[in-house]
């Protein structure tokens, strides 16, 4: 999602090649301006920003948090500071044997369908992005 909405997390050089060869694969992607983007709030905030949020509308660090998505950029180290706020912190890895997961790997929307049912099922729903799961979720 990160490579994809044309936004960066800080990460310097390293992380503008690395998110610029991602973004190579979407022929018909529009170039912006990721500074004006994030000033204006339409890119995804990082996993830190996403903990003040939750930690900002009162959530404790006995609530599990369940991450909806494919791998985070930056992994472990940018996922860190989440997890310092929040160590309750989930994946579909992390809650199902690799045999359970298996059989869904090859299918991105299968795999969607995975986080669709969890957040579905939870308590509350944040989300990080204006994708069309947060619409489906919102809607229902």
């Amino acid at each position: 999602m990160l490579a994809f909405s044309g936004c960066y997390y800080g990460g310097g050089e390293k992380e503008r090649r690395d998110l610029g060869a991602i973004r190579k694969r979407w022929k018909t992607l529009h170039t912006s301006n990721p500074e004006k983007g994030r000033r204006q709030g339409r890119c995804p905030l990082t996993p830190e920003e996403v903990g003040l949020l939750l930690r900002a509308l009162g959530y404790g660090s006995d609530v599990h948090i369940y991450a909806a998505s494919g791998e985070i950029y930056g992994g472990e180290e940018t996922l860190a500071p989440l997890k310092a706020l929040f160590p309750n912190y989930h994946t579909k890895e992390s809650l199902s044997r690799k045999d359970e997961l298996t059989p869904f790997l090859a299918h991105s929307s299968r795999m969607a369908a995975i986080d669709f049912i969890v957040c579905d099922g939870s308590d509350a729903f944040v989300t990080n992005n204006n994708g069309n799961m947060a619409k489906i979720l919102a809607g229902r």
